[in-house]
């Protein structure tokens, strides 16, 4: 693929840049092209420092990073809170405050006991830095030094390390000559701090983003730390704004959608529909299943795989996984792929080379270990345990108990100093969860694909069905004061347009938008539902396609 004018710019400039990326425009093309030369100049013991928001885009960009056989180097990839546990906080939190007792957890404040709860009472996610207090600091040390690291205070500490180490500074300074954070506009304000932090140590750095697809105010993101850095007249500024995967009536109604005076795109027809199904989510599904033949016939598709279901909540997601007749997968996130724990991280890995076919082996133990740094011994144990993991991804045969052995055998001899029951425990959560394991592999051609809008977020299928169009659920809202209907508050108006931006633009040759006159509430009863705010926004329906009389 020959990259655009846009893309070369950006390729070809080896400075501190901000990159502002639409949908479709081909920012993944554009890192991995940019790592792939990093890797020509960098020396063995030097690598790039590539952050991705969640672990399947860090595993997407590490390959194409690798497609051409091209040598790592030193280098990391994976999300931030990885990068902060295994490169800052447990090397020189040792260092700084002496060797754990126990081997180092992750956990969440929450589960801790009541006692140890209030020691934390102080803590909270949009504390700054030099608000802390010493003593504060000094709870969280004492956590350390019993092995557990509380998975809140991470970022805190993780910049409170770097800030107090100078061997920390030299160590990246030394290793990593190149940085990347992508999803810049979910930045929180630790990782925000530690970027510019890392960028004051000579190493080049870049942020690529896109401001409205910021969908994650609710666990403390902010697209504010991307717009400061399009100001920083320290870094250049880029913009990859051409969207090559989405039909241009797909561009028109998305970019009008957040700004009403948006050039329009000429194209013929308009491809986003828009259908209010009489009934609740079970009649949703049934009309679906009645849709799927003619959506494929008018299409020219021949996977059903090609065709995504997606919704805001999760509630609608397993209704219609439940009533859908034609053959489907519900892809869910689990509590093993949020752990931030060695063993977790393997076990997830190792579910992904076993239901997909794009994950290899050998990519599973170099993200925790060098291969070559094993013994024979140990490279004929896991060629081993490879080769049974081969014969168990049907999990109508399988061996839960046997599969999890091999499992726990595989993570002692790529990270044995990283043993971890709540890991195992997750990990057998998921082998005794259908629908947990299963999410693993990817649809068959005979499956579609149902999930959340936030789950979808960086995916693409050809047609979108985009559900929960109702009042009061997307833009989520409440009654005013004393139940004031007439005055509703809103949850967060944009992050919600946000994110239907985000639904409609994973859609590449079109989108069917879907309310219904009825609606299931949070307590599982029927509604009566109306049609959402988006649906007349700005007198955007002029954008949807209009039946021309025959």
């Amino acid at each position: 693929m020959k990259p655009t004018k846009q893309q070369e710019l950006i390729i070809e400039f080896n400075g501190c840049s901000v990159v502002i990326a639409s949908p479709g425009s081909g920012k993944t093309f554009v890192l991995s092209k940019k790592i792939k030369q990093n890797f020509k100049e960098l020396k063995e013991h030097q690598g790039v420092i590539a952050i991705s928001y969640t672990n399947k885009a860090s595993n997407e960009l590490r390959n194409r990073s690798l497609s051409d056989g091209e040598n790592p180097m030193s280098s990391f990839f994976g999300t931030i809170d990885k990068f902060y546990i295994s490169e800052i906080i447990v090397p020189f939190g040792k260092q700084i405050w002496g060797f754990p007792e126990n081997e180092i957890v992750v956990d969440k404040i929450d589960s801790l006991d009541s006692e140890e709860q209030k020691l934390l009472n102080w803590f909270n996610r949009d504390l700054i830095l030099s608000e802390v207090k010493d003593f504060q600091f000094d709870i969280l040390k004492e956590f350390f030094k019993k092995g557990m690291l509380l998975i809140e205070t991470i970022g805190l500490l993780g910049n409170y390390l770097f800030d107090k180490s100078i061997a920390c500074q030299k160590y990246l300074k030394a290793r990593y000559k190149y940085l990347y954070i992508d999803e810049y506009q979910d930045s929180g304000y630790y990782q925000h701090e530690m970027f510019l932090k890392i960028k004051e140590l000579g190493i080049v750095s870049t942020a690529v983003g896109d401001l409205n697809q910021s969908i994650y105010a609710f666990s403390g993101k902010d697209s504010k730390y991307l717009e400061s850095l399009i100001t920083d007249k320290s870094f250049k500024y880029f913009v990859l704004n051409k969207n090559h995967r989405c039909h241009p009536s797909i561009i028109n109604y998305s970019n009008f959608l957040l700004n009403p005076k948006t050039e329009l795109i000429d194209c013929e027809k308009n491809l986003i529909w828009f259908f209010n199904i009489d009934g609740a989510e079970k009649d949703v599904a049934t009309w679906i299943d009645k849709q799927i033949p003619s959506i494929l016939k008018s299409f020219k598709l021949k996977e059903n795989n090609k065709i995504a279901i997606l919704t805001r909540a999760s509630r609608t997601a397993e209704i219609i996984n439940k009533e859908l007749k034609t053959s489907h997968k519900l892809s869910v996130t689990n509590e093993l792929d949020l752990n931030l724990n060695v063993w977790s991280g393997i076990f997830s890995n190792l579910l992904l080379y076993l239901l997909d076919s794009k994950h290899r082996f050998i990519e599973v133990i170099e993200e925790f270990t060098l291969y070559e740094r094993l013994t024979r011994k140990q490279k004929n144990e896991l060629l081993v345990l490879k080769n049974n993991l081969d014969k168990s991804n049907d999990y109508t045969k399988l061996d839960i108990k046997q599969l999890k052995a091999s499992f726990i055998q595989i993570a002692k001899i790529i990270a044995p100093d990283s043993e971890n029951m709540d890991s195992v425990n997750l990990l057998d959560s998921v082998l005794n969860n259908r629908t947990e394991f299963l999410s693993y592999k990817p649809a068959s051609e005979e499956e579609v694909n149902i999930m959340t809008l936030h789950k979808s977020k960086g995916l693409e299928f050809d047609i979108v069905l985009h559900l929960d169009l109702h009042e009061w659920v997307f833009p989520n809202k409440r009654p005013g004061p004393n139940n004031d209907f007439d005055n509703p508050i809103y949850g967060d108006w944009q992050q919600d347009l946000n994110l239907h931006y985000v639904g409609i633009t994973r859609a590449k040759k079109g989108c069917l938008l879907i309310s219904s006159s009825q609606r299931t509430n949070n307590n599982g009863d029927i509604r009566n539902g109306r049609v959402s705010e988006f649906i007349e926004l700005n007198g955007i329906k002029k954008l949807r396609y209009i039946k021309t009389k025959s």
